[in-house]
């Protein structure tokens, strides 16, 4: 937890710093090369934060999109939508801005015990492979969830003894630095 903490201060520091600089001297060229730059650095911070995050089991998918078993998309606020996993707990919310349900965010939240935690990473690319198996007072979920390198592009699928099913899509972010709210989970 340390290490993501220290991370996430190295990030912001850098960010600063970054943006301390004069840009008002460079020329057009030098303005873009020092942007990519800093987007590189920004880029790969973010990887060595989320490797650590996924080694320690810390972090959040925050959801921005929803899809169910047919295909059919919806937006949706990522302080409501998640897949936490902390340690060998898990947390699944689904929720809405508009209704309060059970969980009092308009949905249903889902806190169970890590079974399973399977990791595979592509050296090649640095993506991700994450496999959950989670066992809670609903039954068992079968969690799947790919991501990229610096987590801004992930997704998963959720799925429980049921044949229904909920794709995620958002970004994945150390627990540290999440921003969800976390509703009244079914006991």
């Amino acid at each position: 937890m340390k290490k993501i903490a220290l991370i996430g201060l190295l990030l912001s520091f850098t960010l600063v710093v970054f943006g301390q600089q004069e840009e008002k001297k460079l020329t057009r060229k030098e303005r873009r090369a020092l942007h990519k730059q800093q987007e590189k650095e920004r880029s790969e911070l973010m990887a060595k934060a989320l490797a650590i995050a996924i080694d320690e089991k810390q972090w959040v998918l925050e959801a921005n999109t929803l899809s169910g078993k047919r295909g059919t998309t919806v937006n949706v606020s990522s302080s409501l939508n998640f897949i936490a996993v902390e340690g060998d707990e898990a947390f699944v919310q689904l929720g809405s801005n508009t209704g309060m349900g059970q969980n009092g965010v308009g949905g249903v939240s889902v806190r169970g015990n890590v079974t399973k935690y399977d990791v595979k990473k592509n050296e090649k690319k640095g993506t991700y492979f994450i496999t959950l198996y989670v066992s809670s007072a609903l039954g068992s979920f079968d969690i799947r969830l790919d991501c990229n390198a610096d987590g801004q592009i992930a997704n998963a699928t959720v799925q429980g003894n049921t044949s229904r099913r909920v794709q995620y899509r958002g970004v994945i972010v150390p627990i540290g630095q999440s921003s969800v709210y976390k509703g009244t989970p079914i006991i």
